[in-house]
């Protein structure tokens, strides 16, 4: 036992070099396709199995840390591991080039899409594809469902937050902040809500007063995309929810559809899910609202880790936090289910398309096939599909 307990200690302080740390999330930066799933279940093949940078128990403690985290679980989970190798500038090489080759490929195909995206052949390539993104945000739902559903009362909490988004039109921030609360009373009692409650909005406030004030496209782009960063409880399919009500129903830089094309293509390329947004920024103001978008969506993720690796044993201790953000993960559900019904019309037009949905659907939450090989099988159906209509 003490024999194990030693071989784990002497790999979680492993140090890898530089070089190989560079090397290491540049190549995962390039093939991390699939969404959060199969990338956490690549980065354990490879840190804890292959290469033994860290033991067992520590990466599953890193990746409890990184599911409380708004934003991407996978991204963060490489920020931490490079952090915890090489510090500061470690983490920052490992988030950016887990990053950066997926954000490339992502505005190229956003200039491709807008030059000619109205082309048949393309039109015909997102028609296969758009309906099986739609499946796996679906799965998606199912899956974050049951994570997040661990009693009775976190159900109705899921249950009102649909009903109150979708029946009765309350903002979805609202709702969030409502359950999280909600769950915190019923958890640890009142007296805690009323010591801990005033310090949400201060931070909210606080993080508003960092930015300048202003109405340009491009502040607003980076405000919509820091706000997405900061408050995507649920991780990567929560952002959808942000991204819809600001850029699709208060902004109108593009449509329903438009961005169900974005989230397909970037199920499409390597990166985080999440890299859809430098499309939303690249149809809103080009390459530059693209940067923007990446850069604000994906900062926060970086501050979270980096300002909280030494305080991720009482982060995760603390019944209060936990209730919170039990309350508010229920409510990500609901919310994200209301977003996807919004995001319907789009994507099945016709009964091919249904069924392309249900069968993504189905392979993901029955045969519980990867959701990488499912995407890739919808691309490469979609190109055939586009090559078999241009042919006849």
């Amino acid at each position: 036992m003490n024999s194990d307990r030693q071989n784990e200690s002497n790999q979680d302080h492993q140090m890898p070099s530089w070089r190989e740390v560079f090397l290491y999330f540049l190549f995962l930066g390039f093939v991390n396709i699939g969404g959060p799933v199969a990338q956490i279940t690549m980065m354990f093949n490879h840190m804890v199995e292959k290469r033994r940078w860290l033991s067992k128990d520590r990466f599953v403690k890193i990746m409890a840390f990184c599911h409380m985290l708004p934003g991407p679980e996978a991204l963060q989970l490489a920020i931490y591991v490079g952090y915890l190798k090489r510090k500061l500038l470690g983490g920052i090489l490992a988030g950016l080039t887990f990053i950066i080759p997926g954000a490339v490929v992502m505005i190229v195909l956003s200039w491709l899409y807008v030059k000619y995206g109205q082309l048949p052949q393309v039109m015909n390539a997102l028609y296969v594809l758009k309906p099986a993104v739609l499946g796996i945000i679906a799965a998606g739902i199912i899956k974050l469902g049951r994570a997040a559903i661990r009693n009775f009362f976190l159900a109705v909490l899921l249950v009102g937050a649909f009903a109150g988004m979708r029946f009765a039109g309350i903002n979805f921030l609202l709702i969030l902040l409502i359950s999280g609360l909600l769950n915190l009373i019923v958890d640890r009692g009142w007296p805690m809500v009323k010591k801990a409650a005033p310090t949400l909005p201060a931070i909210i406030g606080g993080i508003g007063l960092i930015l300048p004030f202003g109405d340009s496209r491009l502040f607003q782009v980076a405000w919509l995309f820091l706000k997405t960063g900061l408050l995507s409880f649920g991780g990567a399919y929560a952002s959808l929810v942000f991204v819809q009500r600001g850029a699709v129903a208060e902004y109108h830089w593009l449509s329903d559809g438009q961005l169900l094309d974005g989230v397909a293509l970037s199920v499409a390329t390597p990166g985080p899910f999440m890299l859809f947004t430098a499309f939303v920024g690249y149809i809103a103001s080009g390459v530059i609202g693209a940067v923007a978008a990446t850069f604000f969506v994906f900062l926060p993720s970086f501050v979270f880790v980096m300002g909280g690796v030494h305080y991720v044993e009482k982060v995760r201790e603390n019944r209060a936090v936990q209730a919170f953000l039990a309350g508010v993960s229920a409510a990500v559900v609901g919310v994200i289910a209301v977003v996807s019904l919004d995001l319907i019309p789009a994507a099945l037009v016709d009964w091919p398309a249904i069924a392309i949905s249900v069968v993504a659907f189905l392979l993901i939450v029955l045969v519980k096939r990867d959701v990488a090989l499912v995407a890739i099988g919808a691309m490469l159906g979609g190109i055939i599909y586009a090559t078999v209509r241009a042919l006849a």
